[in-house]
């Protein structure tokens, strides 16, 4: 829900691993646990792309711990596991993207200092890649997004900017994103919200990768996300990235 400013965040799962994590995505999520859905539609609001229902299966936790990704009739396209054993903005993930068998796992060692050990796997066709990276405060990861906003956004309302290491599998690497306040022009919502907008740090913004800004909208009220606008982490039936604009409701 919270990480689109990359292409889809896929990972493999190999060995006792990947059996662990199939019994975990191959259980039925509790629906009376829902914590939130997620509407995405087209940039213009012309049409629902997708939706993407979040579940808070551990009652000591407000972070969603289950993920599914359905299209429009209810088929199930990506299915994610999250766990919070050590940072919470950044969380073990393991996600199937049902459609071509793409993987994603990471997964928080237990030497000193900790590392994060990344496993990503594009379809079943390719062979996983595997890396470490080291574990520091400002590493996010995946829906951990949501968790590192929520904890700087006094700082952020009051106009400071917050800078992160974020976890793009696809690449087996982190890169540097700032983010900052915004115009809420940005951010077209029926709630009232604050805007912020996340961009590349230094250099990257030379490159490629983060060609356009992602925008997230916060209510001001309830201090939840939400809205996302940008590129999707999800990528379209033909693989190609595709802009959205998500808004979200709350149980």
């Amino acid at each position: 829900m919270y990480t689109r400013i990359a292409v889809l965040f896929i990972c493999a799962f190999t060995g006792t691993q990947a059996l662990y994590a199939n019994q975990l995505l191959d259980a039925v999520p509790d629906h009376s646990t829902l914590w939130a859905t997620g509407t995405a539609w087209a940039p213009d609001q012309s049409r629902v792309l997708y939706q993407e229902f979040y579940y808070a299966e551990d009652p000591a936790l407000d972070l969603p711990t289950r993920v599914q990704y359905r299209t429009t009739d209810g088929t199930l396209i990506v299915d994610k596991s999250l766990r919070y054993p050590a940072i919470t903005s950044a969380p073990v993930v393991q996600q199937l993207d049902y459609r071509n068998g793409a993987r994603f796992e990471t997964r928080i060692t237990e030497t000193e200092p900790p590392r994060v050990e990344v496993s990503f796997q594009t379809d079943t066709h390719s062979r996983p890649q595997q890396t470490e990276l080291p574990v520091d405060d400002d590493l996010v990861i995946d829906a951990g997004f949501d968790v590192f906003v929520r904890s700087n956004l006094d700082a952020l309302i009051a106009g400071r900017a917050v800078g992160a290491r974020f976890l793009i599998p696809a690449r087996q690497d982190t890169v540097r994103v700032n983010l900052a306040l915004a115009d809420t022009r940005h951010c077209p919502v029926d709630a009232a919200v604050h805007c912020f907008q996340i961009r590349p740090a230094g250099l990257l913004r030379a490159v490629s990768f983060f060609v356009d800004p992602v925008y997230l909208g916060y209510d001001l009220n309830s201090r939840r996300l939400a809205l996302f606008r940008g590129v999707s982490n999800l990528l379209d039936d033909s693989g190609a990235s595709q802009d959205v604009l998500i808004t979200y409701q709350y149980p």
